[in-house]
């Protein structure tokens, strides 16, 4: 199929890639039929992704796609080893689980404790673990693009359109992920920039009109990264990769300031306008102005270091000094935010390094760190070889933006799908692992 720019899209194994398996791609090369056994493999693949993102509730924290896991543990466990950190992961995770439990134990009878919590957020993380290993698997048996369709699918079939934020903006808060995955997705097949671009722009104009700050700049970012990747291929690998997180770094900030310019001069609204120019009047920063539990997470961070327990609730002083953390960037906390959405029912900092810290300790900070690198690295080297697609940007800009301003528990669904799709092979170049 011709490409519709001029440097070929070779979408890769470890990059957000529409190929197979090597073990696929050698049957199909030999003209060989897969067998029974295959194909019902691939069939249970894309259940356990649709079941996955669909994320079906159970009690205690538990999904439906957590349980799938389990059942499905002797078919991936073996897969992990292929693949450049999917075990380091597994035992962060464990380590996280065990130091939250841990802390909780040690907190027991000085402060407001719960097994129920306890146990939730257990769950919650261990279950990432495994359902990770799920989708490490399902990309050894299906190409990428589908990879990110099933499991756009099950986002999609997930969602409750009748709750109580599908009311009030419904693609902003409901229906701006699941579609941007299966349109991303379904782009992936045409192997075309020219397609991809254009979806990225529709879906950018979407998220204006729908007062989508944080959306609109991850797609802007995304949009720039495809167009990035048409310059010419630099010349060695490590140099190139390097050149390309430094470049990260310029771009986002660039995008950063341009969405910003854009909201001020009211690109997105008068009432988005409104409410930016207030945010920035009010800490001097947009992101402040909007993400004040980073001012509160610092200042409990400074007070409380080794964090506080998987199954701990927030006392009035420790709530007293993330109040602090928010006066001192001119944030008003006494809105009845701070005891009900923040530490009503727990820890909630809304950004995933906050979670994770809070809950799981200094294990906690030591699984977000790891997670970051991976994140950096698989779309540093993608982007530098000119083979990330826009569905794989899209999935890494959004969960980096996670990792310091959405919260852990309603970001953990894209980071599995995320994760899963561009860890690098072991015993293979890194080159080869991200280029034809």
């Amino acid at each position: 199929m011709a490409v519709a720019d001029p440097s070929p899209l070779r979408f890769t194994a470890g990059s957000g890639n529409g190929r197979a398996s090597a073990p696929l791609r050698t049957a199909q090369a030999s003209g060989a039929h897969p067998s029974a056994m295959q194909t019902f493999g691939r069939i249970v693949a894309a259940f356990s992704l649709v079941v996955i993102g669909a994320r079906i509730q159970l009690p205690q924290g538990l999904t439906a796609g957590y349980l799938l896991a389990v059942l499905l543990l002797p078919v991936w466990i073996p897969v992990l080893r292929r693949y450049r950190g999917g075990i380091l992961l597994m035992a962060l995770g464990v380590a996280a689980a065990l130091n939250g439990y841990l802390l909780t134990a040690l907190a027991r009878g000085t402060a407001h404790t719960g097994n129920g919590l306890a146990l939730q957020n257990t769950f919650v993380i261990i279950g990432t673990m495994l359902t990770i290993g799920v989708v490490l698997w399902a990309r050894t048996l299906l190409p990428l693009w589908s990879l990110g369709l099933f499991f756009g699918i099950g986002l999609l079939g997930g969602i409750d359109p009748h709750g109580l934020l599908a009311g009030g903006n419904p693609w902003k808060f409901v229906f701006a992920v699941p579609v941007t995955v299966i349109a991303l997705s379904i782009a992936m097949i045409r192997r075309s920039r020219g397609v991809e671009l254009v979806i990225v722009v529709a879906l950018s104009a979407l998220s204006m009109a729908s007062d989508a700050r944080s959306g609109f700049a991850i797609l802007l970012l995304t949009g720039v990264l495809v167009v990035w990747q048409l310059r010419p291929t630099q010349h060695t690998r490590k140099a190139s990769t390097a050149r390309v997180l430094l470049g990260l770094l310029l771009l986002s900030a660039i995008a950063y300031n341009v969405g910003q310019s854009l909201i001020v001069d009211g690109a997105l609204g008068a009432a988005t306008q409104q409410r930016t120019i207030a945010q920035i009047d009010t800490s001097g920063s947009l992101i402040l102005g909007g993400r004040p539990e980073l001012a509160a997470t610092a200042s409990l961070m400074q007070h409380y270091p080794f964090g506080f327990g998987s199954g701990v609730y927030a006392d009035s002083t420790q709530v007293l000094v993330a109040k602090q953390g928010m006066h001192a960037i001119n944030y008003d906390p006494n809105n009845g935010y701070v005891e009900n959405f923040m530490f009503g029912t727990g820890f909630e900092l809304h950004s995933m390094v906050g979670d994770l810290w809070a809950n799981y300790g200094v294990a906690g900070l030591a699984l977000s760190a790891a997670l970051l690198w991976y994140i950096l690295r698989g779309l540093g080297h993608s982007v530098a070889r000119r083979t990330a697609s826009a569905l794989l940007i899209y999935l890494a800009v959004r969960t980096l933006w996670s990792l310091f301003f959405g919260p852990w528990y309603s970001s953990v669904t894209l980071l599995t799908l995320l994760i899963g799709m561009t860890l690098l092979e072991r015993g293979r170049d890194d080159l080869k692992a991200v280029s034809s």
